[in-house]
């Protein structure tokens, strides 16, 4: 009787330790995708937001612990003052958003010499 009860709580905590580890790879892989989709769409200009999803989502796969992530991205802002990707992911109970400004080194050197100018 004791070895059963031992082996209960045995198979309880590795039951929890897998649930727990499947979840927080789902969490791990969901927003390494959504980062990386983010970062696509910052250096490449051409890229449209829906193909940066569609990547996303296969980057992700399928989760284990809910049915399917949904990810979110939208470019927002103008060349003057700057855009921005704004991202979120969900799925489950797990939930993240990101924003990041898009790389545009032009713009940068741009308004350098608009300063320099002005002196």
């Amino acid at each position: 009787m004791e070895a059963a009860i031992v082996m209960a709580v045995v198979l309880w905590a590795l039951l929890a330790s897998i649930q727990t580890a499947y979840y927080v790879r789902d969490r791990t892989v969901g927003a390494m995708a959504i980062s990386e989709a983010v970062q696509r769409l910052r250096h490449n200009e051409s890229e449209p937001e829906a193909e940066a999803i569609s990547w996303a989502e296969k980057r992700a796969g399928k989760p284990f612990y809910w049915d399917r992530y949904e990810f979110d991205l939208k470019l927002s802002g103008n060349p003057i003052t700057g855009k921005k990707v704004k991202a979120s992911g969900a799925g489950g109970t797990w939930k993240f958003s990101l924003e990041k400004n898009v790389y545009d080194p032009e713009n940068f050197i741009r308004m350098a010499t608009l300063l320099e100018q002005e002196e």
